[in-house]
């Protein structure tokens, strides 16, 4: 008898363990973005190079304006209609009770020119991070054995 309560202990000491885990990694996935964490810096170079890069494609497009090439109501409608897009496909829309960015939906239908370019496929069109929905389940099954294991019930 007294076998059996010290292997019980054990798995629960492995079982209270296993679950402190599982709830270290959920938090982990779902901390809070924050910016203050990055300390990335750009190199000096780096932002010269982005500003003199903004200014010349600026000076080509007044340029462009004062040859009569582009005209001021396309350049509007141009700046004005890229600002709504991006707007637009940042935003989360629920669909069937899953929550998704609208870039992400029209990024499934689009994968092949997002492989080509380079850019990252998505890997949950949920938002959810992968491995959460089983992390959740093993918490649930752990949180059951510890309940069943405290209670005396084998």
């Amino acid at each position: 008898m007294m076998g059996a309560n010290m292997t019980d202990q054990d798995g629960l000491a492995q079982l209270e363990a296993e679950r402190d885990r599982l709830l270290s990694m959920i938090a982990y996935e779902n901390r809070p973005f924050d910016r203050s964490s990055r300390r990335f810096r750009a190199p000096a170079w780096l932002v010269m190079v982005a500003v003199a890069m903004i200014f010349v494609i600026a000076a080509v497009i007044v340029a462009g304006l004062l040859a009569g090439q582009i005209s001021a109501s396309g350049l509007v409608f141009s700046v004005v209609g890229l600002a709504l897009l991006a707007y637009i496909l940042t935003q989360r829309i629920t669909v069937f009770g899953s929550p998704f960015f609208v870039g992400q939906i029209l990024a499934l239908f689009g994968g092949d020119v997002l492989a080509l370019s380079g850019g990252d496929a998505i890997a949950t069109p949920t938002g959810r991070p992968p491995g959460e929905a089983e992390a959740q389940q093993r918490l649930a099954e752990c949180e059951a054995r510890i309940m069943e294991l405290k209670e005396g019930r084998p």
